[in-house]
Protein backbone atom coordinates (compact mmCIF):
# COMPACT_ATOMS: atom_id res chain seq x y z
CA UNK A 1 0.00 0.00 0.00
CA UNK A 2 2.69 2.52 0.81
CA UNK A 3 4.13 2.06 -2.59
CA UNK A 4 0.68 3.54 -4.06
CA UNK A 5 1.12 6.89 -2.08
CA UNK A 6 4.29 8.16 -4.30
CA UNK A 7 1.84 7.83 -7.38
CA UNK A 8 -1.58 8.97 -5.53
CA UNK A 9 0.36 11.96 -4.30
CA UNK A 10 1.87 13.00 -8.35
CA UNK A 11 -1.20 12.19 -9.62
CA UNK A 12 -3.36 14.25 -7.21
CA UNK A 13 -0.81 17.18 -8.09
CA UNK A 14 -0.84 16.95 -11.36
CA UNK A 15 -5.36 16.85 -11.49
CA UNK A 16 -5.14 20.01 -8.90
CA UNK A 17 -2.62 21.85 -11.37
CA UNK A 18 -4.68 20.78 -14.28
CA UNK A 19 -7.93 21.76 -12.64
CA UNK A 20 -6.68 25.09 -11.60
CA UNK A 21 -5.06 25.84 -15.30
CA UNK A 22 -8.77 25.42 -16.61
CA UNK A 23 -10.19 27.19 -13.65
CA UNK A 24 -8.28 30.06 -14.36
CA UNK A 25 -8.65 30.11 -18.13
CA UNK A 26 -12.77 30.06 -17.67
CA UNK A 27 -12.83 32.88 -15.16
CA UNK A 28 -10.47 34.64 -17.32
CA UNK A 29 -12.81 34.56 -20.44
CA UNK A 30 -16.44 34.12 -20.58
CA UNK A 31 -18.03 31.67 -23.00
CA UNK A 32 -19.07 34.21 -25.38
CA UNK A 33 -15.53 36.29 -25.69
CA UNK A 34 -14.22 32.52 -26.27
CA UNK A 35 -16.83 31.53 -29.16
CA UNK A 36 -16.05 35.08 -30.73
CA UNK A 37 -12.16 34.23 -30.78
CA UNK A 38 -12.25 37.68 -28.68
CA UNK A 39 -9.87 35.65 -25.98
CA UNK A 40 -7.27 35.31 -28.58
CA UNK A 41 -7.22 39.18 -28.56
CA UNK A 42 -7.06 39.62 -25.13
CA UNK A 43 -4.08 37.66 -24.89
CA UNK A 44 -2.38 38.83 -28.04
CA UNK A 45 -2.87 42.81 -26.31
CA UNK A 46 -2.00 40.82 -23.02
CA UNK A 47 1.46 39.77 -24.66
CA UNK A 48 2.57 43.28 -26.14
CA UNK A 49 2.42 45.36 -22.77
CA UNK A 50 3.85 42.24 -20.78
CA UNK A 51 6.65 41.41 -22.92
CA UNK A 52 6.73 45.24 -23.72
CA UNK A 53 8.25 44.42 -27.52
CA UNK A 54 10.96 42.49 -26.01
CA UNK A 55 11.47 40.10 -29.01
CA UNK A 56 13.45 37.19 -26.55
CA UNK A 57 10.91 37.41 -23.49
CA UNK A 58 8.30 36.88 -26.18
CA UNK A 59 9.92 33.82 -27.18
CA UNK A 60 10.79 32.36 -24.16
CA UNK A 61 7.13 32.70 -22.56
CA UNK A 62 5.23 31.01 -25.85
CA UNK A 63 8.03 28.08 -25.26
CA UNK A 64 6.90 27.49 -21.51
CA UNK A 65 3.44 27.96 -22.59
CA UNK A 66 4.22 25.28 -25.18
CA UNK A 67 5.79 23.41 -22.94
CA UNK A 68 3.51 23.04 -19.92
CA UNK A 69 0.62 23.00 -23.30
CA UNK A 70 2.17 19.78 -24.07
CA UNK A 71 2.27 18.17 -20.46
CA UNK A 72 -1.23 19.18 -19.36
CA UNK A 73 -2.48 16.66 -22.83
CA UNK A 74 -3.22 20.02 -24.59
CA UNK A 75 -4.47 19.77 -29.01
CA UNK A 76 -1.44 20.82 -30.45
CA UNK A 77 -3.71 22.77 -32.93
CA UNK A 78 -4.74 25.73 -30.49
CA UNK A 79 -1.37 26.75 -29.26
CA UNK A 80 0.23 26.92 -32.60
CA UNK A 81 -2.28 29.01 -33.82
CA UNK A 82 -1.26 31.23 -30.57
CA UNK A 83 2.29 30.98 -31.55
CA UNK A 84 1.92 31.86 -34.88
CA UNK A 85 0.18 35.07 -33.96
CA UNK A 86 2.81 36.35 -31.61
CA UNK A 87 5.72 35.14 -33.24
CA UNK A 88 5.12 34.43 -36.96
CA UNK A 89 4.86 31.49 -39.13
CA UNK A 90 8.20 30.29 -38.92
CA UNK A 91 9.30 31.23 -35.34
CA UNK A 92 6.33 30.24 -34.14
CA UNK A 93 6.77 27.09 -35.64
CA UNK A 94 10.06 26.40 -34.62
CA UNK A 95 9.13 27.47 -30.84
CA UNK A 96 6.20 25.57 -30.35
CA UNK A 97 7.96 22.20 -32.28
CA UNK A 98 10.03 22.19 -29.52
CA UNK A 99 8.10 23.26 -26.70
CA UNK A 100 5.25 20.77 -27.43
CA UNK A 101 8.45 18.47 -28.12
CA UNK A 102 9.83 18.39 -24.55
CA UNK A 103 6.79 19.02 -22.78
CA UNK A 104 5.58 15.62 -24.21
CA UNK A 105 8.22 13.79 -23.85
CA UNK A 106 8.15 15.13 -19.79
CA UNK A 107 4.62 13.72 -19.73
CA UNK A 108 5.31 10.66 -21.25
CA UNK A 109 8.33 10.08 -18.76
CA UNK A 110 6.56 11.35 -16.03
CA UNK A 111 3.23 8.68 -17.10
CA UNK A 112 5.86 5.79 -17.85
CA UNK A 113 7.64 6.13 -13.95
CA UNK A 114 4.12 6.44 -12.16
CA UNK A 115 1.65 4.84 -14.15
CA UNK A 116 2.97 2.67 -16.84
CA UNK A 117 0.72 -0.31 -15.49
CA UNK A 118 -2.55 1.16 -15.05
CA UNK A 119 -1.78 2.40 -18.75
CA UNK A 120 -1.10 -0.95 -20.09
CA UNK A 121 -3.68 -3.09 -18.59
CA UNK A 122 -6.02 0.02 -20.16
CA UNK A 123 -4.98 0.25 -23.30
CA UNK A 124 -2.73 -2.83 -24.11
CA UNK A 125 -5.53 -5.03 -25.92
CA UNK A 126 -6.63 -2.00 -28.25
CA UNK A 127 -3.16 -1.17 -29.61
CA UNK A 128 -0.93 -5.07 -29.54
CA UNK A 129 -1.32 -4.77 -33.42
CA UNK A 130 0.35 -1.66 -33.63
CA UNK A 131 3.42 -3.25 -31.30
CA UNK A 132 4.76 -5.42 -33.97
CA UNK A 133 5.45 -3.16 -36.23
CA UNK A 134 7.13 -0.66 -33.77
CA UNK A 135 10.01 -3.11 -32.86
CA UNK A 136 10.88 -2.95 -37.15
CA UNK A 137 12.36 0.47 -36.27
CA UNK A 138 11.32 2.95 -33.51
CA UNK A 139 11.79 6.40 -35.29
CA UNK A 140 10.42 5.70 -38.31
CA UNK A 141 7.61 4.26 -36.25
CA UNK A 142 7.01 7.15 -34.54
CA UNK A 143 7.40 9.39 -37.02
CA UNK A 144 4.09 7.81 -39.09
CA UNK A 145 2.68 7.41 -35.36
CA UNK A 146 2.33 11.10 -34.97
CA UNK A 147 1.37 11.67 -38.87
CA UNK A 148 -1.11 8.85 -39.12
CA UNK A 149 -2.59 7.17 -36.26
CA UNK A 150 -4.83 9.70 -35.64
CA UNK A 151 -4.89 9.70 -31.89
CA UNK A 152 -5.33 13.31 -30.07
CA UNK A 153 -1.76 14.48 -29.39
CA UNK A 154 -2.28 14.48 -25.39
CA UNK A 155 -3.10 10.87 -25.51
CA UNK A 156 -0.77 9.61 -28.03
CA UNK A 157 2.02 11.02 -25.49
CA UNK A 158 0.83 8.13 -23.24
CA UNK A 159 -0.34 5.54 -25.57
CA UNK A 160 3.47 5.65 -26.31
CA UNK A 161 4.10 3.99 -23.02
CA UNK A 162 2.91 1.03 -24.33
CA UNK A 163 5.88 0.28 -26.85
CA UNK A 164 8.42 1.22 -24.23
CA UNK A 165 10.38 3.43 -26.59
CA UNK A 166 13.62 5.23 -26.05
CA UNK A 167 13.13 8.96 -24.99
CA UNK A 168 15.55 9.90 -27.95
CA UNK A 169 13.22 8.23 -30.93
CA UNK A 170 10.42 9.62 -28.83
CA UNK A 171 11.33 13.02 -29.33
CA UNK A 172 13.00 13.02 -32.27
CA UNK A 173 9.67 11.32 -33.57
CA UNK A 174 7.52 13.41 -32.18
CA UNK A 175 9.52 16.82 -33.35
CA UNK A 176 9.21 15.38 -37.30
CA UNK A 177 6.12 14.10 -36.81
CA UNK A 178 4.20 17.05 -34.97
CA UNK A 179 5.91 19.64 -37.51
CA UNK A 180 3.45 19.73 -41.39
CA UNK A 181 0.62 20.02 -38.82
CA UNK A 182 2.01 22.92 -36.49
CA UNK A 183 3.33 25.03 -39.37
CA UNK A 184 -0.13 25.06 -41.20
CA UNK A 185 -1.93 25.75 -37.80
CA UNK A 186 0.84 28.62 -36.64
CA UNK A 187 0.52 29.83 -40.50
CA UNK A 188 -3.36 30.62 -39.58
CA UNK A 189 -2.36 32.28 -36.64
CA UNK A 190 -0.48 34.48 -38.05
CA UNK A 191 -2.70 35.16 -40.31
CA UNK A 192 -5.42 35.63 -37.78
CA UNK A 193 -3.59 38.25 -36.00
CA UNK A 194 -2.64 40.07 -39.57
CA UNK A 195 -6.74 40.17 -39.87
CA UNK A 196 -6.95 41.67 -36.28
CA UNK A 197 -4.61 44.71 -37.07
CA UNK A 198 -6.16 45.33 -40.20
CA UNK A 199 -9.78 45.41 -38.99
CA UNK A 200 -11.46 47.49 -36.58
CA UNK A 201 -13.07 45.20 -34.06
CA UNK A 202 -13.83 41.90 -33.88
CA UNK A 203 -13.50 40.29 -37.55
CA UNK A 204 -16.58 37.28 -37.99
CA UNK A 205 -16.06 34.20 -38.90
CA UNK A 206 -17.09 34.55 -42.30
CA UNK A 207 -14.69 37.28 -42.94
CA UNK A 208 -11.89 35.36 -41.40
CA UNK A 209 -12.57 32.19 -43.84
CA UNK A 210 -12.70 34.92 -46.89
CA UNK A 211 -9.41 36.52 -45.96
CA UNK A 212 -6.45 35.31 -48.14
CA UNK A 213 -4.17 34.75 -44.90
CA UNK A 214 -6.52 31.98 -43.43
CA UNK A 215 -7.89 30.51 -46.61
CA UNK A 216 -4.57 29.27 -47.98
CA UNK A 217 -3.24 27.50 -45.00
CA UNK A 218 -6.82 26.15 -44.27
CA UNK A 219 -7.12 24.90 -47.88
CA UNK A 220 -3.43 23.38 -47.41
CA UNK A 221 -4.53 21.58 -44.39
CA UNK A 222 -7.72 19.80 -46.29
CA UNK A 223 -4.92 18.60 -48.21
CA UNK A 224 -2.88 17.69 -45.70
CA UNK A 225 -5.75 15.56 -43.68
CA UNK A 226 -6.85 14.02 -47.03
CA UNK A 227 -3.02 12.89 -47.69
CA UNK A 228 -3.52 11.01 -44.68
CA UNK A 229 -6.67 9.55 -44.97
CA UNK A 230 -5.45 8.14 -48.11
CA UNK A 231 -2.19 6.88 -46.79
CA UNK A 232 -3.77 5.51 -43.93
CA UNK A 233 -6.29 3.73 -45.76
CA UNK A 234 -2.95 2.64 -48.36
CA UNK A 235 -1.00 1.16 -45.02
CA UNK A 236 -4.00 -0.82 -43.79
CA UNK A 237 -4.55 -2.56 -46.94
CA UNK A 238 -0.99 -3.41 -47.18
CA UNK A 239 -1.20 -4.69 -43.56
CA UNK A 240 -4.49 -7.01 -44.45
Amino acid sequence: MQKSYPKILALSIYAFAFTLLVYLFFITFTINEIKSLEFLVTIRDSYSQYALNFYPLKVLSVFLICFFWAFFLGFNSPIAIFAGMILGTYMGTIISVIGLTLGSGLLYFFAQFFFKENISSLFNKKYQSMRSLFHQNELIFFIFYRLFVGIPFGLSNLLAILFNARIINFLLGTAIGILPSVFIWASIGRGFDKILIESEGIPKFIDILKSEEIRIPLIIFTIFILFIYVSKKFINRLED
